[in-house]
This record gives structure tokens, C-alpha cells and sequence, in this order.
């Protein structure tokens, strides 16, 4: 006969903070993804690989900058289905968020800017991005379609953490080049130049954004609340909620 005695524990209380941690996690990097790509849009010294692609589609379908990006994270989400990728929250999240908070920013920031203002912008918008990538993968609640297939082709699937840094970084680059690529076929070589698609920036975003997301995962590890739960050792036998009433012996029994 065993006796179960009740005992509250924190588990549950832990289990709200650390999932109010993540979607936290998700809302900063993914709005952190939005600020930084809007920022080297408007530097015109250089994008996103990804986005030269997205450009490329606004400009020949004559949707706004976030329409686009939507519509080509879309597709390649289709992708998930062959690759066996595990949808989550985070997949549609970082459609949505990143796309508005790039239209909105677009449409304030001033339509003509000096020298030293767009040099800023592109400083600051290149590891804003790949901060905020590596900030919302930490979360754990899905990828954003080009981030689940870079995974995936690394190895790791679903798990960041199981990802080679090194084999990362080299499918995040091999993948940016065929953005670059297909971005520019569509713009034209003229508006691909003048919106600064082929930039010397976007050669140095496509080498170096694998690397530095890999630098800011590192960092990503360490925000609190987002680390796994430690595992709770076994109470000793005998003891703690779990008591277990042996029979007395009686005649007849061994001595």
C-alpha cells in the first residue's frame, strides 16, 4: 500500500516564467530582426542577402518592402514539409513582426540622409539583426522558414544547439548567395545598384552574418530564464512524498 502525501511546488510557477521568458525572447529579437533590416534598406550601402531577394520581389511585383518578405518567408516554409522541419509559434511570428516593424520604420526615416547618418545606420542595423536572430532561435518556439532550413542543412533541425558553428556559418553564407542572385536578377543590375543591393555591404553581410549569428548565439545562451531546468535529483528512499508503508512480518514469515 503506498501513501501519496501532496506537496505544492514551484514547478508550475517556474514553468510560466520561463514560457513568459520565451515569448518575451521572441517579441525583442524578432522586432530587434525588423529595426536592423529597415535600417541597412535605408543605408543603401548594403543588405541582408535575404533581402535583395525581397527587394527584387517589391520592386517587380510593386508590393511594399514587408508584403514582399511575407510572401517569399511563405514559400520557403513550404520547404518544411520535405525537410521534415517541426512548425511553432515563432515560424509565423517571425513572418508578421519583422515584415511591419520594416514597412513602419521605412515610412518614418527620412527619404534622404548624409554620408556619416547611413554609415551609422548600417553599423548599427547589421549586428541589431543578427542579434535578434540569435535572441528569438534562443527562444526555442520554431524558425523563421530561411533560419529552419539553415538548420536543417547544418544538421540540427529543430535544435540550435546541436548546430556545428562552423557548418552553420557556411550554409548561412552558401544560402545569402543565392538570395544575392536571385534579388538581383529581379531588380536589374541599374535599380540593384542604385538601392545598393550589390553594395560592398552585402558581400560583407553575406560572409560575416553566419559567423556573427554564431557569436550572438554564444551570448544568447546566457539570457536568464531561457537556460534548460535543472533536473530535480530523486528524494532519498524513504523520504520526502513518496512514502512507501512496508508490511510488518507475521508467523510464519522468515526470520
Amino acid at each position: 500500500m503506498a501513501i501519496h502525501v501532496a506537496r505544492a511546488t514551484p514547478a508550475t510557477a517556474i514553468g510560466d516564467h520561463r514560457l513568459i521568458a520565451r515569448l518575451g525572447a521572441l517579441a525583442v529579437g524578432t522586432a530587434a530582426m525588423g529595426g536592423g533590416i529597415s535600417l541597412l534598406v535605408w543605408s543603401r550601402l548594403g543588405m541582408l542577402p535575404m533581402d535583395v531577394l525581397h527587394l527584387g520581389v517589391s520592386h517587380a511585383l510593386g508590393w511594399t518592402f514587408g508584403e514582399s518578405l511575407i510572401a517569399c518567408q511563405f514559400l520557403l516554409a513550404l520547404t518544411f514539409i520535405p525537410l521534415r522541419i517541426r512548425l511553432g509559434l515563432a515560424t509565423a511570428v517571425a513572418l508578421v513582426i519583422p515584415a511591419a516593424v520594416a514597412d513602419i520604420l521605412l515610412m518614418v526615416l527620412p527619404t534622404t540622409a548624409g554620408p556619416p547618418f547611413r554609415m551609422a545606420a548600417f553599423l548599427i542595423g547589421a549586428p541589431l539583426f543578427c542579434c535578434g536572430i540569435a535572441v528569438y532561435l534562443r527562444a526555442g518556439l520554431g524558425s523563421l522558414p530561411r533560419d529552419g532550413i539553415m538548420l536543417a542543412v547544418a544538421g540540427a533541425r529543430d535544435d540550435l544547439s546541436r548546430a556545428s558553428p562552423r557548418r552553420t556559418a557556411l550554409v548561412r553564407i552558401g544560402l545569402d548567395a543565392a538570395f544575392v542572385a536571385a534579388g538581383a536578377a529581379l531588380l536589374g543590375p541599374a535599380n540593384a545598384l542604385h538601392a545598393g543591393a550589390l553594395a560592398p555591404g552585402t558581400v560583407l553581410l553575406a560572409l560575416g552574418s553566419g559567423p556573427l549569428i554564431v557569436v550572438f548565439r554564444r551570448l544568447a545562451n546566457r539570457i536568464p530564464g531561457l537556460s534548460p531546468a535543472p533536473t530535480q535529483a530523486a528524494p532519498p528512499r524513504g523520504t520526502g512524498c513518496h512514502r512507501r508503508m512496508q508490511p510488518a512480518h507475521t508467523g510464519g514469515g522468515q526470520a
